[in-house]
């Protein structure tokens, strides 16, 4: 599980950095948005992150939480090293 909401976590921030299609402007580096990644402790004393836009408005969550403050940041990396390179799919409404 932990793999999936990173992995969907990923692709929420690509499409963000990246953007949706052809008519969209030219991404924008993530330091110029004001994206911030949070690490926190939850009511159960475990570690989670998230993602602020420069507004402050919180735009992705882990989804989970880690025991280890290191798997968190971790977490974190993979978001960070996998996002542009990730594809986004527009899937149909059921």
């Amino acid at each position: 599980m932990k793999r999936v909401t990173v992995l969907l976590s990923a692709v929420l921030l690509a499409a963000l950095i990246v953007g949706l299609g052809p008519d969209r402007p030219a991404p924008v580096a993530a330091e110029e948005r004001g994206l911030t990644f949070e690490l926190y402790k939850d009511a159960k004393e475990e570690f989670r992150w998230r993602l602020k836009a420069g507004n402050g408005q919180i735009i992705a969550t882990s989804g989970q939480g880690y025991k280890d403050k290191r798997d968190c940041h971790r977490a974190v990396e993979v978001i960070q090293a996998g996002a542009a390179k990730a594809k986004v799919e527009e899937v149909a409404a059921k």
